[in-house]
């Protein structure tokens, strides 16, 4: 696979990332900052992807954010293809959604509910496949 002149921007991708991650956590750019002691304005220049985020500084950010190193970058190839100005946002969408419904679905205490629920979700799913 080729990387070069109009491929989607790595730094760009993490950074959307991170943003989703934290986001969708309710952590304010101001909160993160903080916790790696560093101003929310350069928090912005990674989610932007601006600035890169060192190793060091992602693997931090993984900890605070409870996601592992590689979600970061798990799905990068798949937009490989994509030029630098389009959003990559589409990709990330499904995490945001997921954590929505595990958020959403872990507050349902009833287990009869739980159960249908899931019942529910794979019958549709398979409706999806078979479309």
């Amino acid at each position: 696979m080729e990387y070069g002149p109009g491929v989607i921007n790595l730094d760009s991708f993490i950074g959307q990332k991170v943003k989703l991650r934290r986001s969708s956590l309710g952590i304010t750019q101001v909160e993160l900052g903080e916790k790696l002691g560093v101003s929310f304005q350069q928090i912005q220049k990674y989610e932007n992807g601006k600035n890169r985020i060192s190793a060091s500084t992602l693997f931090q950010i993984s900890t605070i954010l409870g996601v592992s190193f590689s979600y970061f970058v798990n799905g990068y190839a798949k937009g490989a293809a994509l030029r630098d100005n389009e959003d990559v946002s589409y990709q990330v969408h499904d995490d945001r959604e997921s954590i929505l419904l595990l958020n959403y679905f872990s507050k349902i205490e009833d287990p009869d509910l739980r159960r249908q629920i899931l019942d529910l979700v794979e019958k549709i799913a398979s409706l999806s496949e078979n479309n």
